[in-house]
């Protein structure tokens, strides 16, 4: 018996490659279009209203110590470009706003189903860096900008005779200012030990300290001086009289504590002298002395001069 050959039916190769093209070409668009298709709909449903963060709630030890719109600018949120709740990355959101000099902690927190919640301190001003525009420093030594963002405050304005703002000073112990930098070194230390003592002892009314030569290579030219505007309160025919005494104080740059204690112990009787030379009008609200200048830096000795 003759047996049969069966006889297989082969494409040509190139044949078979364009099949296997098409094929694939196929499949992939569809997956493609299924997948774009996808991509709009979840897109379209993050940016849809009920999905865009309309509202910030802020909380901390100060009621709304920055404005809202502050922290909106910072996360780069507002009504002209909505944010998406379902996009939005808190870590990030944290870190633009830890990037404000003004900002110490900071929390951020999603509230579906349209808020944002932050929860956030701010740095406390302790003095003014009078070597700069608009520069006060907290009490960790970190700088940041004062107006438009805090209320108006007393606070004293220390002079340390830096470089310009970022720059180094040719005396290396003299801090560099920098933006979310802490100031440090020897002239720092010093400011904080007088802010310190002056409230220890109870030194009101001083405005203003200078340690620019406080570390000066000569020992003639090294000193702190202080400037004190100390100010009394009268009353005549139903007006209130106030009477500034300003005394400017120099120290020395070890015992600065010993010789504030001698002008305490000094003061009254210096500005009972001077009111005797003070001489208000009826209708004069406001008079203000020629300085005196008090150098204590000699121990138990306090030359008393009036400022040229």
């Amino acid at each position: 018996m003759m047996s049969r050959l069966k006889l297989s039916r082969r494409l040509p190769l190139s044949y078979a490659i364009g099949w296997i093209i098409v094929s694939t070409l196929l499949c992939t668009g569809g997956s493609f279009a299924y997948l774009k298709q996808y991509l709009k709909k979840k897109y379209q449903k993050a940016f849809s209203y009920d999905n865009q963060i309309h509202s910030i709630i802020q909380t901390g030890p100060q009621k709304e110590a920055l404005k809202t719109e502050y922290l909106a600018e910072i996360l780069q949120i507002s009504r002209d470009v909505p944010t998406s709740v379902v996009f939005f990355n808190e870590e990030v959101a944290k870190q633009r706003l830890l990037s404000s000099p003004l900002i110490n902690q900071a929390d951020v927190k999603v509230l579906k189903p349209a808020a944002l919640y932050i929860d956030y301190t701010i740095r406390q001003p302790v003095a003014w860096v009078e070597d700069y525009e608009n520069v006060v420093m907290d009490k960790a030594g970190y700088p940041f900008p004062f107006y438009p963002f805090l209320s108006p405050k007393n606070l004293p304005y220390i002079y340390f005779g830096l470089s310009s703002f970022g720059k180094r000073s040719t005396d290396s112990d003299k801090p560099v200012v920098r933006w979310k930098e802490a100031m440090t070194g020897a002239y720092v230390n010093l400011a904080f030990s007088l802010l310190q003592l002056i409230h220890e002892l109870g030194l009101s009314h001083v405005v203003r300290i200078d340690l620019s030569q406080a570390f000066a290579s000569s020992c003639g030219k090294r000193e702190i001086v202080l400037t004190v505007d100390n100010v009394i309160v009268q009353w005549q025919n139903g007006l209130e009289q106030q009477i500034v005494f300003p005394h400017l104080l120099r120290l020395g740059t070890k015992n600065y504590k010993e010789q504030l204690i001698n002008y305490l112990n000094l003061k009254e009787g210096l500005i009972e002298q001077e009111k005797k030379s003070a001489t208000l009008q009826i209708n004069q609200p406001f008079l203000r002395l020629r300085e005196k200048v008090i150098d204590l830096r000699l121990s138990k000795l306090a030359f008393v001069q009036s400022a040229s």
